[in-house]
């Protein structure tokens, strides 16, 4: 049985800070945002963060609670251990409401997200190169074997409250999306409209997954993973490789019946013709200078 990892919810705030679409200076900026400290978690509610550019409600995100570390990671496209400064930003909770222009980009929204910050956090920051263990995804010897996405696949996205299945029995996803779910035998990577470079995100929380000789095991954060591949299209596929899903002695563990798929290296080789190679590159690092705990007013 196939289930997905991640809910969804809508939540609604009130009171919105006014911005008018722009900064003083003529960055872009959200049209109106609440931003405040999240009340304490109430079990049994889901609070997944919803909206923005490519999803079902693009003129609007709801955070109903959400941590300044992971805001930064959206922002500035980096991973959490990219990110230096006060432990309490992955924290100290708050809800966030905002309203997007119409037409805004993904770089855009970051960009919007990033002068929310320094608004209402009055965070200042700077950026240093450090080194890091990276997997280069390539292509491998033979070339790619994705199946190039149709021009007229654009569907508008399903509402969270649709199921609707493709011939394979996977949910049909809306366009530049990916979705992970486990199997008895592992785990399956499903995309639609994607790019191997969104692909290449996606891929460094499975590396940690998958039981593939040489593979950094463990508690987050996910080993990075850069797209060196050159490809630039848009791709549909759906990769089933072996996983630590379920531990072995677990009711749902593998049983000598189930056929294991094969590790996260091989399945990449086989079926789509990619490679992941391990080494060290220099990223970029948020070192934040000022940050406030409390947002101001809206």
């Amino acid at each position: 049985m196939i289930r997905t990892m991640a809910g969804v919810v809508l939540a609604v705030l009130a009171s919105w800070g006014p911005l008018d679409g722009q900064t003083a200076d003529g960055r872009p900026a959200f049209e109106a945002a609440s931003v405040k400290p999240a009340p304490p978690p109430v079990n049994g509610v889901d609070y997944s963060m919803r909206g923005g550019p490519g999803t079902d409600d693009p003129g609007q995100i709801t955070y109903p609670r959400t941590w300044l570390g992971t805001l930064l990671t959206m922002a500035y496209g980096v991973h959490f251990d990219q990110i230096v400064g006060p432990d309490w930003i992955h924290t100290e909770a708050y809800s966030i409401v905002a309203k997007i222009p119409p037409n805004t980009t993904k770089d855009q929204f970051n960009l919007m997200l990033q002068n929310l910050l320094a608004e209402r956090f009055h965070l200042t920051l700077h950026h240093e190169t450090r080194e890091f263990q990276v997997y280069s995804l390539l292509v491998a010897k033979g070339g790619p074997k994705m199946k190039p996405s149709s021009p007229d696949a654009d569907a508008p996205p399903a509402s969270p409250d649709q199921h609707r299945l493709d011939s394979k029995g996977f949910p049909v996803l809306p366009p530049g999306r990916a979705a992970v779910y486990m199997n008895r035998s592992g785990m399956v990577v499903s995309t639609h409209r994607q790019t191997v470079a969104e692909f290449a995100e996606w891929l460094a929380p499975m590396v940690n997954m998958s039981n593939g000789d040489g593979i950094v095991r463990g508690s987050p954060p996910a080993p990075h993973v850069i797209d060196k591949t050159g490809l630039t299209g848009k791709y549909d596929f759906t990769l089933e490789f072996a996983g630590s899903a379920f531990p072995a002695n677990s009711p749902e563990g593998i049983s000598d019946n189930d056929s294991p798929g094969p590790t996260l290296f091989v399945a990449l080789e086989k079926h789509l013709g990619l490679k992941l190679e391990q080494g060290k590159a220099g990223l970029d690092v948020l070192v934040i200078d000022h940050v406030d705990k409390v947002p101001t007013e809206n």
